[in-house]
């Protein structure tokens, strides 16, 4: 039997979130409401609790030498389950800070419970595998490629994929990330990103007020154009 047939087999896989949980499981939780700005979890902290997201979004950071704080990661409800990883490779530290963008709604759940529940659920474990191993696969072919670019071209590449990820259509995508949160999925400094900015919007391949950029059908072929020599070199 062929690998394609046996991935049709056992079906594709979701993210883990609040959806993913039986009742059994949910009503031994505890409901809490973070307000906008407030820490849901620290980093360093040991993953007594696992937090899916209900209602809201919540910003991963981390803190870099030059003393600024620095967004990195988003999480609302689709993909809002907090302390998994930590829990599956078995680290007492959380690896970031967790602060609320937004007044979020999430239920905590006690660690245990679920590591538990993922143990002796062989579906679970499977969508936990996949979720860990997409993410991964992800980050590897992204660092690699990023690794050889420009700084405008990790900017480029950068806005390719998040037209490619919240592009509907052939509508016009307005980026919602910051330049902070730009520089740290990229690796350069905001500096540069900023630079990168100012260098694509007099170029025409995306227009920016007021640090909102927007980016059309064509400005995004122009820079599709633009970095597809870079991924097939």
């Amino acid at each position: 039997m062929k690998l394609e047939e046996l991935w049709e087999r056992y079906g594709s896989f979701g993210p883990f979130n609040i959806g993913s949980l039986p009742e059994s499981i949910r009503s031994q939780g505890t409901r809490i409401v973070f307000s906008p700005r407030s820490v849901i979890v620290n980093r360093g902290d040991f993953p007594r609790y696992i937090y899916f997201v209900e209602r809201g979004v919540a910003l991963g950071t981390r803190n870099y030498n030059d003393g600024n704080n620095y967004y990195y990661f988003q999480i609302d409800r689709e993909n809002g389950c907090l302390g998994l990883l930590e829990v599956l490779s078995r680290q007492p530290a959380t690896v970031a800070t967790v602060v609320a963008r937004t007044e979020v709604t999430a239920l905590r759940v006690s660690s245990a419970v679920i590591y538990e529940f993922i143990m002796n659920s062989p579906k679970l474990l499977a969508q936990c595998v996949y979720m860990v191993a997409g993410d991964l696969y992800q980050r590897s072919g992204n660092d690699g490629i990023l690794y050889y670019y420009r700084g405008i071209d990790r900017v480029r590449y950068y806005l390719v994929q998040y037209c490619g990820l919240h592009g509907r259509g052939d509508g016009e995508v307005w980026v919602d990330a910051d330049y902070q949160t730009i520089a740290s999925n990229i690796g350069v400094s905001v500096r540069t990103v900023v630079r990168s900015i100012r260098t694509l919007k007099e170029q025409g391949e995306i227009t920016s007020v007021r640090k909102k950029i927007s980016i059309s059908p064509d400005q995004y072929q122009t820079m599709l154009d633009a970095i597809l020599p870079l991924l097939h070199s």
